[in-house]
């Protein structure tokens, strides 16, 4: 499969990365700064630009067969960088006739704010992160209103440590863990590229508890 890999130098798009080459795929990796890229060699493609440059990503994406976005903002300031960066991807997707894009989202975004751990939608969401959140919501708001074979993955608290592997995902928070390892969470959205099971739906995914 050939997949645009958009947020390739962050930690979910540098594991989703290794694991798509690794399989074999071709891939193109999008980034702004491509020296950050941590992988090279025989099915990657580099393609230097910013996904909020519509001519650009219109490039990259000429050719592919699917999506793998994990775009994450570099501060916890105000942004526009996923309404911009999603309504971009997704006038694009359409122009070149491009339909299956997993999206990395949080839990705690959209209908799933209410099933967010308390001390998060209470304290860390409006104090430290409304900004992203909005942004992230707007960015949603592109691609759920689209026709796009879209899977919308929500992770909770992201861990730098080893994968653990029996990753669960539902519609529903009980029985879930808000956290996951982003080793865990780059197989899991790479799967997603292929599976039907969250077809144009948001998932939360974590841990059994």
């Amino acid at each position: 499969m050939k997949v645009l890999v958009i947020g390739s130098t962050g930690r979910a798009g540098r594991l989703a990365l290794k694991r798509l080459l690794d399989g074999g795929h071709e891939v193109t990796a999008f980034a702004r700064n491509p020296t950050a890229l941590a992988h090279e060699g025989r099915g990657l493609r580099v393609f230097q630009g910013d996904a909020r440059d519509p001519l650009a990503l219109d490039r990259a994406m000429e050719g592919q067969e699917a999506v793998f976005c994990a775009i994450g903002p570099r501060s916890l300031g105000k942004t526009d960088l996923q309404e911009k960066s999603l309504r971009n991807v997704v006038a694009s997707m359409q122009k070149h006739g491009v339909k299956r894009i997993v999206n990395l989202s949080a839990w705690g975004c959209g209908d799933s704010r209410t099933k967010a751990p308390f001390f998060f939608r209470a304290l860390i969401l409006p104090l430290m992160l409304k900004g992203i959140f909005e942004d992230k919501e707007r960015g949603e708001a592109h691609l759920l209103s689209s026709s796009l074979e879209f899977v919308n993955v929500r992770p909770g608290r992201l861990l730098a440590s080893p994968a653990r592997g029996g990753v669960k995902s539902s519609l529903d928070p009980a029985g879930l863990k808000s956290s996951m390892t982003y080793e865990d969470l780059a197989a899991f959205m790479v799967r997603q590229l292929t599976e039907n099971q969250w077809l144009r739906r948001s998932p939360l995914v974590g841990y059994g508890r």
